[in-house]
């Protein structure tokens, strides 16, 4: 008996301890910040950047250098290039430094599990925290420099204080929800699909309450005279405020998408609207009108492929790294709605914009990358925390009721939860960021090879005067995306001339080191070049590679003369597809390199 009574004992005080931390969501919230930050922080610079993202990082640092900017859909939304020309300018440009204000909002992200506080348990918000600081496509992605994870948690924001207002009647509340809303617009054009999910689960919600009303002794009818009356007032008392947030919205949109500099494609700009105010009006046009219609010419036309090949491989993104939260949203979603009083409007609403994007975006979007997936992880964080909670709520009062087979097996799944998103989330982000078997990796991801040769590079140009990197070579279509550049010029604005997607990464790289480049697409060219006294120190071209059946310029053509150089081989992408090159030789002077 002694011994029964002293496990009762530890598990009263277990559940007790468990029961106080619970009561205290924002403290504990906070400290899950605190690691969801560290983690997202620690080796943010040791992954080679990927392909997009060295394209995206390298047009920001050109407008740090120049102060010209003007939409281009192929870059998506301003917000990350004009930040991070910030950053750059204050901290310098790196890989650590053009990632920084994507893993700090990621890192943040957590903190806006207490939006929703007053629709969920104390236990429910802890764990909303935990999802969205844990979940392994968020942690990649938040070490990744794109603009999705940014607009997933502006809009998932934004969400929070819109409920917020409309539950605490509060203005403010509106007005923080309109500023992470349009910030959502500045960073990528899908941000259009947001209000559309949040309508339609709006209509599903609205749908099920007069299923209610017509039950009710009112009749559907004078329910939905009500409701209208409802709302026609709703809107007369908020009328000025919600026009306030709509100027608020449009003030923010056209201050990041309005034209920058007076090379500028787009006119008029900021700088001159500022000079002369009576051409708001145009700023204005070509902030919103002109960006619109530069959207649709560039992605205006969705998914042109099949829908279950495109929903096939973002799905397998989701069935690797977020099953648990897809189980567990199942799950708090179904208890949620057939369980308790009634079921609650926030997790049927997140569910069904969850679910809506899981649906939807196999048709909306162009390309079927991975990062498209945060989209459906986000929202469904919600009935996931709901279920994850639920779980840790079962064994503790089975704790209470002395039933230790329950209380057990509540514990072996809780354990198993985090060690499978653990494990997942370590491998992904962390023993293997950027390998071909990861399947959070995009394809366009180079080697790891590529790192310490390009610190090698960078010190080599450092100490070098004249041409640092020498680029040799045309590529198997002959098709303007060579290594050689006929008009270097045409790179300072994107989209970028001939000779400049095949460079990436090398290209932001040498950017970010200040290297002088020069490229050709002779042979003989090359020779005289490694051959005079101020031979560059770096000399770049194709590899030879079986999967390319064509003749196209490559490292064979010049390997002869590169006497004296350390020969390097790497990867731009994670393999070599047909005559997609991947295989690139980089030339290193040895004597340049030792000296360094």
């Amino acid at each position: 008996m002694s011994t029964e009574s002293s496990r009762s004992t530890l598990a009263v005080g277990f559940r007790d301890r468990l029961a106080t931390v619970a009561s205290h969501p924002r403290l504990v919230v906070a400290a899950i910040t605190v690691l969801a930050l560290a983690v997202r922080l620690f080796g943010l610079g040791a992954r080679v950047a990927h392909q997009d993202e060295a394209r995206v990082a390298y047009w920001a640092y050109r407008y740090m250098e120049t102060g010209v900017y003007w939409y281009r859909p192929i870059v998506h939304g301003p917000f990350l290039t004009i930040v991070d020309s910030y950053v750059f300018a204050l901290f310098g440009a790196s890989d650590f430094t053009m990632r920084l204000v994507v893993a700090v909002v990621g890192g943040l992200l957590p903190l806006a599990a207490l939006l929703f506080r007053h629709r969920l348990r104390n236990g429910e918000t802890i764990a909303l925290a935990l999802v969205l600081a844990a979940n392994p496509i968020l942690l990649y992605y938040s070490r990744f420099y794109r603009n999705d994870l940014l607009l997933a948690g502006f809009m998932f924001v934004a969400f929070g204080f819109f409920l917020r207002a409309y539950d605490h009647r509060r203005p403010m509340f509106l007005y923080l929800g309109t500023a992470a809303f349009a910030l959502a617009f500045t960073t990528k054009e899908n941000a259009l699909l947001y209000p559309v999910t949040w309508i339609g689960a709006t209509v599903l919600l609205l749908d099920r309450r007069l299923l209610v009303d017509r039950m009710d002794e009112r009749g559907l009818r004078r329910a939905v005279v009500g409701r209208t009356r409802q709302v026609a007032g709703a809107l007369r008392r908020w009328g000025l405020h919600l026009a306030l947030a709509v100027v608020e919205f449009f003030a923010i949109f056209v201050f990041f998408y309005a034209p920058r500099g007076e090379a500028a494609g787009a006119e008029p700009t900021l700088g001159a609207t500022l000079a002369d105010p009576t051409l708001l009006p145009a700023l204005v046009g070509e902030a919103v009108l002109g960006s619109w219609n530069a959207f649709l010419g560039q992605w205006g036309s969705g998914n042109q492929d099949s829908y279950l090949s495109t929903a096939g491989q973002l799905w397998s993104v989701l069935l690797a790294g977020a099953l648990v939260l897809l189980v567990l949203a199942l799950v708090g979603f179904l208890v949620d709605r057939y369980t308790g009083r009634q079921p609650r409007d926030l997790v049927a609403f997140a569910t069904y914009w969850g679910v809506a994007s899981a649906i939807g975006y196999p048709i909306a979007v162009d390309n079927p990358f991975p990062w498209e997936v945060i989209h459906v992880v986000v929202p469904l964080a919600i009935p996931a925390a709901v279920g994850f909670a639920l779980i840790g709520r079962v064994g503790l009062e089975s704790l209470d009721e002395s039933d230790t087979i329950a209380a057990v097996a509540a514990a072996v799944v809780v354990i198993a939860i985090v060690g499978q998103v653990g494990v997942t989330a370590y491998d992904t982000s962390f023993a293997d960021p950027q390998g071909e078997d990861n399947e959070l990796v995009q394809y366009a991801q180079p080697a790891s090879e590529m790192k310490p040769l390009l610190g090698e590079i960078r010190e080599t140009v450092t100490e070098n005067d004249g041409t640092d990197v020498l680029y040799y070579g045309d590529d198997p279509d002959f098709d303007g995306d060579e290594l050689y550049a006929p008009n270097p010029r045409s790179h300072d604005t994107p989209i970028a001339g001939n000779g400049w997607f095949e460079r990436l990464p090398f290209a932001w790289y040498f950017e970010a080191y200040g290297a002088e480049t020069n490229s050709t697409a002779d042979a003989a060219a090359v020779q005289r070049a490694v051959a005079s006294g101020d031979r560059p120190p770096v000399v770049i071209a194709f590899d030879r590679v079986s999967s390319c059946g064509k003749e196209y310029d490559d490292a064979t053509d010049i390997d002869q003369f590169m006497e004296g150089y350390e020969r390097h081989d790497v990867d731009r992408f994670l393999y070599d597809s047909g005559c997609t090159i991947s295989s690139v030789t980089v030339y290193v002077d040895e004597d340049r390199n030792s000296a360094t």
